[in-house]
């Protein structure tokens, strides 16, 4: 899907590029495209894309200029450059990647990363950029994911 990126989004884009490796929360009000900005990061190997629920697993797939696989209930991946997973698939799953895979890890609504079944799949993996995308980081008094 080619779509033309706001302002913001492009400003969102190039900090990322720029991040040096760790654990970053990037806070996007509700509607302003978190989304469609977190599936034009520049890719520099493999993606995972946490979420917690279907909706969230699966609309990013069309923002993909690339091939996806699905982590959830009967969908399994098969090498996909982005693997967008359900997180309480994945807890079941971990065995199946090794923990420097991937290069950057996602997490959609980043605000649930301090539940134990995301804490679980955060410490298995050793990416180079941890990303947490969330509109309201204060929901949790704990928000902190490793």
């Amino acid at each position: 899907m080619d779509l033309k990126l706001r302002d913001y989004q492009e400003e969102v884009l190039e900090i990322i590029d720029n991040l040096k490796s760790g654990a970053y929360l990037i806070q996007m009000a509700t509607g302003l495209g978190k989304t469609a900005t977190f599936t034009n990061i520049k890719r520099k190997g493999r993606v995972l894309v946490l979420a917690h629920r279907e909706e969230l697993i699966t609309q990013p797939v069309k923002y993909y200029n690339c091939p996806v696989g699905i982590e959830m209930a009967s969908q399994h991946s098969n090498g996909e450059e982005v693997v967008i997973a359900s997180v309480m698939s994945l807890t079941h799953r971990l065995d199946k990647f090794k923990p420097d895979e991937f290069d950057m890890i996602i997490i959609d609504e980043a605000h649930h990363a301090a539940a134990t079944s995301y804490k679980k799949t955060i410490n298995y993996f050793r990416p180079r950029l941890l990303l947490g995308f969330t509109a309201t980081p204060n929901r949790r008094r704990q928000c902190k994911i490793r």
